[in-house]
């Protein structure tokens, strides 16, 4: 029980002898106790203000003070030394009384013993150290959870602030974006009657220089677009109807948006379609302007009279179409390939660099390719040309199932699968206006396959209590559209739950998927 330091104990107590013994008693258990005698609480008190000890051994009885109300006052000045109890009391309520006052131990003068009252005078110091330090640590913690407190409300503010600014910024991006747009209708407008000789004859350099402000009035129009786009994308709030659909027509809508740019340029533009026709899994219109981008970017950069290739072919892999646009152009150095698809960053066609735009449309474009679940990759070379390429998945279902789960930052969460018959549709166009109108209600996360003409299969995001309530909100949306039908209202639905054996992982759901769209593939008639 020897220590290196000597333990300084403060005795409180009126009588000599029983100071005496107490003396005695730890003189003989160790050397290392050194002893302040005080006889009354006022003397003790004094000593105690100047002179710091280790532990206070205080009798319930002096002559300034008696019971708990002595140990009450020596915690109000020394809260960090430890007390123990003295009296001539065996006596469990004046223990117990004791100690809620605040004392470590409690000991009868009768029972001094002195290897026991050492263990207890240590034991007592011990659990002092221990209380002084939780309530260091009790302290700090409070001291922290003010701060955080203070820090939390400083960031709910800056959040709220933050929020303020990024809502007035769509804002002024979507009304910017208006008001640009509507002049640049009417420009464009005007600029194709004068140059088409609507309203007087036109020479050939009037009518190329009319075609070269119709080309910047439609950079003007895609740079609108791409902020229009860029701001959607980053707020989460741009609408995706993916469907299946033929390559074709989007091709040659594509051609249509390009054409007169290529010939203004004197550019030839070709189309090389696969043989056969090849069906996508995508959105129509936003794939319609990621190709166009390719398409404008390449013509943009061509020389006069170079070429300009837009040609599909089935990939590889099986799961998958390509578009790829060539062209025989200055190429890009490799430097610039790495950074081409950055935001707001233009790559130099071998040192040449366009200054048109605001270098969002090939970083959109990307954007847009993924969110349809396909790619796009670029290959050039220096005084070659350039060859954009993007890959596009085909209508299987199931392969689509696993590309929404491997793009998912985190682990997916529940999902369902359900279908959507209409029995009694009467002809293509009800069934084209029905799977627009379910496209339109759901969210990018959900995925619609169109099995036949009169039956749809949806993978929905979300358990089943989830689907109900989207069902439940469906329903009175087709109920008011059906209303307001032009052509009269379609035939009402019926949803039918599949079951996954009980699981509502991607995994269990996407086999149901799978199995369910084979079967629906071999009884197509040939």
């Amino acid at each position: 029980m020897e220590s290196l330091q000597p333990i300084r104990i403060l005795l409180l107590e009126d009588d000599s002898i029983d100071a005496e013994a107490v003396a005695r008693q730890l003189s003989k258990s160790s050397p290392n106790f050194e002893f302040t005698w005080a006889e009354t609480l006022v003397k003790a008190l004094e000593v105690l203000g100047s002179t710091k000890h280790d532990l206070i051994i205080a009798d319930l009885a002096v002559p300034d003070s008696s019971g708990t109300e002595t140990i009450t006052k020596l915690r109000n000045l020394c809260s960090e030394t430890p007390v123990i109890a003295l009296t001539g009391l065996d006596n469990d309520e004046v223990e117990r009384e004791a100690i809620d006052a605040g004392a470590q131990d409690y000991i009868v003068k009768g029972e001094l013993h002195g290897q026991a009252l050492a263990r207890t005078i240590l034991h007592a110091i011990h659990r002092q150290v221990a209380e002084n330090q939780t309530r260091e640590i009790v302290n700090q913690l409070k001291v922290s959870q003010k701060d955080l407190k203070e820090q939390k409300q400083l960031l709910l503010q800056k959040n709220e602030k933050l929020e303020k600014l990024y809502a007035t910024s769509q804002e002024i991006v979507d009304n910017v974006s208006h008001d640009l747009r509507t002049p640049l209708t009417v420009i464009k407008d005007y600029v194709a009657i004068i140059r088409d000789g609507l309203v007087g004859d036109v020479n050939q350099e009037q009518a190329e220089m009319l075609s070269k402000i119709l080309g910047r009035a439609d950079d003007l129009n895609g740079m609108v677009d791409d902020l229009l786009d860029k701001s959607k994308l980053e707020a989460g709030l741009l609408h995706l109807s993916r469907r299946t659909i033929g390559l074709d027509s989007i091709i040659q809508r594509v051609h249509m948006l390009v054409a007169n740019r290529a010939d203004t340029k004197q550019v030839s533009l070709q189309l090389e379609a696969a043989d056969g026709e090849i069906e996508v899994y995508c959105d129509a219109e936003k794939i319609t302007r990621v190709i166009t981008n390719l398409a404008t970017n390449a013509i943009k950069f061509v020389p006069q009279g170079g070429n300009v290739c837009i040609r599909t072919k089935l990939s590889s892999n099986g799961e998958d179409a390509l578009v790829e646009v060539v062209d025989d152009g200055p190429g890009i150095e490799s430097a610039e390939l790495k950074k081409i698809f950055g935001r707001f960053e233009q790559a130099s066609h071998n040192g040449t660099k366009q200054n048109s735009g605001v270098g969002l449309g090939l970083n959109i474009a990307q954007k847009l390719a993924t969110l349809n679940f396909g790619s796009i990759d670029v290959d050039s070379e220096v005084g070659e040309g350039t060859v954009f390429r993007l890959s596009l998945p085909l209508p299987d279902p199931a392969c689509i199932a696993t590309r929404m789960a491997e793009g998912r930052t985190s682990e997916m969460g529940p999902v369902c699968l359900l279908a959507l018959d209409i029995p009694g549709l009467q002809d293509q166009r009800q069934s084209d206006d029905f799977e627009r109108f379910i496209c339109g209600s759901f969210r990018a996360e959900d995925l619609l396959f169109r099995q036949n003409d009169d039956r749809w299969l949806l993978l929905f995001s979300g358990n089943h209590r989830d689907a109900k309530n989207w069902m439940a909100r469906t329903e009175s949306d087709f109920a008011q559209m059906n209303r307001n039908r032009p052509f009269g209202p379609l035939p009402n639905y019926v949803v039918t739950f599949f079951d996954c054996s009980g699981r509502d992982d991607i995994e269990a759901v996407r086999d149901v998927l799978r199995d369910e769209w084979s079967q629906s593939r071999e009884t197509v008639p040939n």
